[in-house]
C-alpha cells in the first residue's frame, strides 16, 4: 500500500479495511488484494493459497484498556471467521464500558465467499477499518448510535507467540469518544481453532499501568492456561497455569454457571494471584439444546505476584462457552 493510500485511510469519507486496498491495488473487497493484516495473516503461519479445512475458526479480540484511571474505560472488538462449504462465517461485536455500565454497541453475522485470506477481518456496515503501511491494523471506529468512537493502535510494546501460529500483542493505544480522547494500551490477541471448537476460552489481560501487564489465555484449545507477563524491560513466559473458578454465578436462561472470582497459580510457583469482576456483560448465543452458548467481557480487579512480590491489578477479561 503506498503512502498517500494510507493518509487517505484517515478521511473518514473514503473506503476502508480491505475496501481502501481494493481502491490502492485494483482488486475487489475480501478478494486477493491484501487486507488487514495482508495474505500472511495476524500470526504470519499461513500463506496465500494454503488449503483451509472446513470448520477451522479464526479469532481475534482487539481489546482497549484505560490504565491510568480507577474507572477504566475498555472498549473490546470480536471478530471470529469460520470455514465452511459455503463461504466464510464472520461475526463482529463491539463493546463499550464506561461509568461501570457496559453497552453492545455492534453485533453482526453474515457470511461471505470463500477466500484464500480466510483470517483477514473486514469491514461490516458502520464498523470500518483502517490499514496502513505493512497492512498493520492501525484504527477500528464505527459511526452509528455512539457518536466518533474509534480505536487507535500506535506502537508495538511487546508481542508473544502461543501455540498454533498464535500471537498476542500489547500495543499503545487511544479511545476517542464523543471528542474526548484517552490513552491506553490494547490487546490484540490472535487464535487459530483446527477443529472449530472454542469451549471454556478465556483471554484476559491485567495490569498495575506501566508497572506490569500480564496476558493469560486458553484461546488455543484445551488444557492449561498460558501466560506472559511484562515488568519494566523484563519478560516472563509461564507455559503451564491453572486458573481455577472460586466463585460463580448462574446465567439461567443459558442453564450455565459463569465464574465472578478466579485464582490463578503457575507450574512453577512463581506467578500466583486473585481477581473479580468488577462488572460484566453476558451474552448468549443461539444453541441446539437446552444448554446454550455464552460469551461473557469482564472489568476485572484483584492482586498478583510474581517472584514474592505483589501488585495491585485490573484488567479485562472475555469469557466463553459453547
Amino acid at each position: 500500500m503506498s503512502p498517500r493510500c494510507v493518509r487517505a485511510a484517515r478521511r473518514p469519507v473514503l473506503a476502508m479495511g480491505t475496501a481502501l486496498a481494493a481502491a490502492c491495488t485494483g482488486g475487489a473487497p475480501d478478494s486477493e488484494s491484501p487486507g488487514a493484516e495482508g495474505d500472511r495473516g495476524p500470526a504470519g503461519a499461513a500463506t496465500a493459497g494454503t488449503a483451509v479445512a472446513p470448520g477451522t475458526l479464526y479469532l481475534r479480540t482487539v481489546a482497549f484498556i484505560e490504565t491510568t484511571s480507577d474507572s477504566a474505560l475498555l472498549v473490546p472488538w470480536d471478530f471470529e471467521n469460520r470455514i465452511e462449504a459455503d463461504g466464510v462465517h464472520r461475526s463482529i461485536r463491539g463493546w463499550l464500558r464506561r461509568a461501570g455500565q457496559w453497552r453492545l454497541f455492534m453485533e453482526d453475522d453474515w457470511v461471505t465467499e470463500p477466500t484464500r485470506t480466510p483470517w483477514r477481518i473486514v469491514p461490516r456496515g458502520p464498523a470500518r477499518l483502517v490499514v496502513g503501511l505493512q497492512d498493520a491494523l492501525e484504527e477500528i471506529y464505527y459511526r452509528e448510535g455512539v457518536r466518533d468512537l474509534s480505536m487507535r493502535m500506535g506502537e508495538t510494546v511487546v508481542e508473544w507467540s502461543g501455540q498454533r501460529g498464535a500471537t498476542y500483542r500489547l500495543l499503545e493505544g487511544a479511545v476517542r469518544l464523543a471528542d474526548v480522547e484517552t490513552t491506553g494500551l490494547v490487546l490484540d490477541a490472535f487464535a487459530v481453532r483446527a477443529d472449530g471448537r472454542e469451549d471454556s476460552a478465556e483471554l484476559g489481560l491485567l495490569t498495575a499501568g506501566d508497572a506490569l501487564q500480564l496476558v493469560i489465555a486458553n484461546l488455543e484449545g484445551p488444557g492449561r492456561y498460558r501466560a506472559w507477563s511484562r515488568r519494566g524491560a523484563r519478560e516472563l513466559f509461564w507455559p503451564e497455569v491453572e486458573v481455577a473458578w472460586e466463585e460463580t454465578r448462574s446465567v439461567e436462561r443459558a442453564r450455565r454457571d459463569v465464574p465472578v472470582l478466579w485464582r490463578i497459580e503457575s507450574a512453577d510457583g512463581r506467578l500466583e494471584g486473585q481477581f473479580e469482576a468488577v462488572s460484566s456483560h453476558v451474552q448468549l448465543h443461539d444453541g441446539d439444546g437446552a444448554i446454550l452458548p455464552v460469551l461473557v467481557v469482564y472489568e476485572v480487579a484483584g492482586q498478583i505476584t510474581i517472584d514474592g512480590e505483589q501488585v495491585a491489578v485490573s484488567g479485562f477479561l472475555r469469557h466463553f462457552q459453547g
